[in-house]
Order: C-alpha cells, then structure tokens, then sequence
C-alpha cells in the first residue's frame, strides 16, 4: 500500500474509533453517526484502491468495520432513547395532575381539553359517575383496581362482611393519598368499624389482611354535603362544604389515652401539600378551613371497645 492509502487507512480507523467511542451517548451519538458514514465512505475507498494497488487491506477493513458498528450501536441507542422518552411522555400524559400539581387525573376518560380545564373536585365527581357496586368479594389476594377488574376505579364505601384486620394499599399514581385503615365485620368487639369511605383510581391495590369478605358501594356523583364524617376519604365540596371549621366528635377522647383521637389529613391539590392535624385529649381546639377539591383523610383510634366505631363522628362546626 502506498504512503497515501496507509494515511487514508488510519484515518478511516481514527474516525471509526472516535465515533464507536461516542455511538452510545445520547445527543454526541449525532456525532458519531456522521463520523461513522465519513469512516464507512473512505475504508470502502481504501479497500478499493488497495485491491487494485494489491495491496494490504487491513488498515481499510479494520477502519470499515469500526464505522459499520458505530453506525449500528447509533441507530439501536437512539431507538431505545427515542422509545424511553416517548413512554415517558405517554405516562406524563396519562398521570397528568388535575390542577398543576398533585392529586393525578381522576378521570383518564377525559379529554386532554377538558383535564386542562377542568378542577380536581369536577374530576372527582367523574370518577364518582364511574364507579360500580361490587356484590359480596372473597378476598383471595390482592385487588388490583381497573377498568376492566373486578373494582372498577370510583368512590366507594368499603363494607368489611367476614373478619378484621388492616386494610392497606398502593396508589398508582396518588402518591400523597394514603391508605392505612383498621376495620372489622359489624358486631366485633376489637372497636374498628366495619364502613369505611375509600377513593380509588384505575391501577391502585388494596391489600386486606384478615378480613375474608367486602362488598364495595359506589357513591354516587350526586351527594348531599353535611357537616358529619365518618373514616375514610372525604371530597370537600361533595361530602362537606368549603369552609372554615372547628373540630369536634361524638365520640369518646379518652383522658388516659392523650395522644389517641381522631387523625386528620388534608390534602390540597392546588399547592400538593399535605397538612396532618389531629383531635385528641390533648388537641381539643383544632380549626380547618376547606377548600373545594381538597381530600380529608380521618381515621379514627376508638379505645372503648364498647362504643360502635360506626357512629363515631367528626363534627365540623361553621366558624364566621
């Protein structure tokens, strides 16, 4: 091979070698590509003219070789990047929040229009529309919330029908709602009650420990607010009114027990906070002031085992 081709070779090589260096870095990829067909373009003229000058093909073949690799691993790197993104996207999409932050798309039925435009107490009141009464379940597992499940996505009250035990779940993408419950089957001596209200969005499970069998009632999206809650998830605006409260219950707040109540969590789609409040012996002047399309969370810790968990109530109480 003459001087000129032996340069000509290690600058194919140079090139191929630079661009399979960058080939799997996403954007310096682009780069890559370009210095690949250079590198492909001049080792395809380097073999030629050394097989005409019958001379050594090494230099050429190696420096082929590199670009035809370095085109290939651009190609594949930017398909999975292209791919990684657009799932990204679609999920970003299909988990848009109602408002700018917060509490994700209630309603996955909507419109991207209407999502935009639409708050997070309208969306609320769709998944409510939604949502259908299951008949008695055995609870043989987890239960995974779908469209096309057994639980449909909606608002429901979960009635336990055999045992007691923890009701707990995973939120698919309302990550800032909780669900951390205690319940049993009605006429149990253990003070949990056996209604709970429950939000539930398409992909979210329930786990339900010791409690054999449920039955889940759709609310329905027409609800009378009133100034009594029981546990569970409230929409404030569907089951109370947007206000400013002060807090008090029918139920017993136990001296002995000073830190034992109710536990209230608040929820504000608009700014994504939480606000965790509590009304106990040692918490009996508690304010709230509601606004619409925020979501209370109220668990209650009964320790009179004789007191029905049921009629224990939190009592919101109109402050001017």
């Amino acid at each position: 091979m003459k001087k000129g081709h032996y340069a000509l070779g290690i600058v194919t090589i140079v090139l191929g070698g630079l661009g399979l260096l960058g080939s799997l870095i996403p954007i310096v990829n682009n780069i890559s590509f370009v210095f690949g067909i250079i590198a492909l373009i001049l080792g395809i003229i380097t073999l030629i003219i050394s097989k005409k000058a019958k001379g050594k093909i090494t230099l050429g073949l190696i420096g082929t070789i590199l670009s035809v690799v370095t085109i290939i691993l651009v190609l594949v790197s930017q398909s999975f990047y292209s791919k990684s993104i657009e799932n990204a996207t679609k999920d970003a999409s299909e988990t848009s929040s109602i408002s700018s932050n917060g509490v994700k798309k209630a309603d996955t039925t909507s419109s991207k229009k209407d999502s935009k435009k639409e708050s997070s107490l309208e969306l609320l009141n769709k998944l409510a529309a939604n949502g259908k009464s299951t008949g008695d379940l055995m609870v043989t597992g987890t239960i995974t919330v779908g469209k096309s499940s057994e639980v449909v996505p909606g608002i429901y009250d979960l009635e336990i029908l055999g045992g007691s035990g923890n009701i707990t779940g995973e939120r698919k993408s309302v990550d800032s709602l909780f669900i951390n419950y205690l319940g049993a089957v009605s006429g149990s001596d253990n003070g949990y009650p056996s209604k709970i209200r429950i939000i539930l969005f398409d992909g979210d499970t329930l786990k339900l420990d010791s409690i054999s069998k449920i039955k889940l009632t759709a609310v329905s999206k027409n609800t009378t607010a009133g100034d009594q809650l029981g546990q569970g998830e409230w929409v404030v605006g569907r089951d109370i009114k947007a206000g400013t409260y002060k807090l008090s219950t029918n139920g017993v707040l136990d001296e002995e027990y000073d830190n034992l109540g109710w536990k209230i969590s608040q929820y504000d789609d608009t700014t994504g906070d939480s606000r965790d409040v509590q009304l106990n012996p040692s918490s009996k002047d508690v304010v709230m002031e509601l606004k619409d399309g925020q979501v209370l969370s109220t668990s209650y810790d009964n320790t009179s085992d004789t007191v029905n968990a049921d009629s224990v109530k939190l009592i919101f109480t109109t402050q001017k």
